[in-house]
């Protein structure tokens, strides 16, 4: 991998250097990555499905660093710029779809294996999770009063539930533009540019309801409807939050659109 940059890099095991003098190894701290997951006796599973919940996470981080910067694109009234963040949101969502198929191999028999060595944890944990559904919109502050999530973590909920969202930059960005007819832009009859962003908007909507959808249909496949790990409600939970959207405005929208005869 071919690195220019001049600016100095530093980790746990990383003496600061310029970048341009690291190698691969360095660059990614891979030594220090690889320590990460530890195997746990009489849990065959458990190196996979650490892992596996390891890499959820760090596609998580990608995620919320670009819809930061779409946010912040969007204030800025670079919707190009905007555009081009989310869809590599959305390709991250694709790629953590395509990621569940692979969790999936975990066996019914091998699960219940791994699940007696799992103490209390669960994926309902993941603050990164709660952190995109706050900045695309979905902002529910009763999470913020789980006895789950750390002191550390709270800030960070409450920092996010506190900054505008995706939702509060789209909205402002209609006031700065007039308040256009929404129907009119999403037939394609006024403000292309707006119009493409509505799109971009959605397929980040869409990508994340399908990772719910098969998400839930991964943990139906192995668990069926036993409570989830930590006491959680499991398939019936995760079934629940299937319909979620982070732009119900923009759907409805759609839905006002007249129908025309062919």
């Amino acid at each position: 991998m071919p690195v220019h940059s001049t600016a100095t890099e530093s980790g746990p095991d990383t003496p600061a250097r310029p970048v341009s003098a690291l190698s691969y190894n360095e660059l990614n701290q891979i030594d220090h990555l690889l320590t990460l997951q530890q195997p746990i006796p009489g849990a065959p599973d458990a190196l996979f499905f650490v892992a596996a919940h390891q890499i959820t996470e760090l596609w998580f981080k990608v995620i919320l660093h670009e819809l930061d910067a779409a946010r912040l694109a969007m204030d800025g009234n670079a919707l190009q710029e905007a555009r081009r963040r989310l869809a590599r949101v959305v390709r991250g969502e694709e790629v953590l779809v395509a990621h569940l198929r692979a969790v999936g191999t975990i066996t019914p028999g091998d699960f219940a294996i791994l699940r007696t060595h799992l103490g209390t944890s669960s994926a309902y944990e993941s603050v990164q999770f709660r952190e995109i559904e706050f900045v695309s919109g979905r902002k529910d502050p009763r999470f913020l009063n789980s006895p789950r999530v750390t002191d550390a973590e709270r800030v960070r909920l409450t920092a996010r539930l506190r900054e505008p969202s995706l939702v509060d930059a789209f909205e402002e960005l209609l006031d700065r533009r007039g308040q256009p007819d929404l129907g009119e832009v999403i037939a394609g009859r006024a403000d292309p540019e707006l119009g493409a962003l509505i799109e971009a908007l959605l397929e980040h909507d869409e990508g994340f309801a399908r990772w719910r959808h098969g998400h839930a249909l991964m943990t139906e496949r192995i668990i069926g409807y036993q409570a989830g790990t930590g006491g959680t409600g499991g398939v019936d939970y995760l079934r629940s939050t299937v319909g979620h959207r982070f732009f119900p405005q923009l759907w409805e929208a759609r839905s006002a659109l007249p129908s025309y005869e062919p």
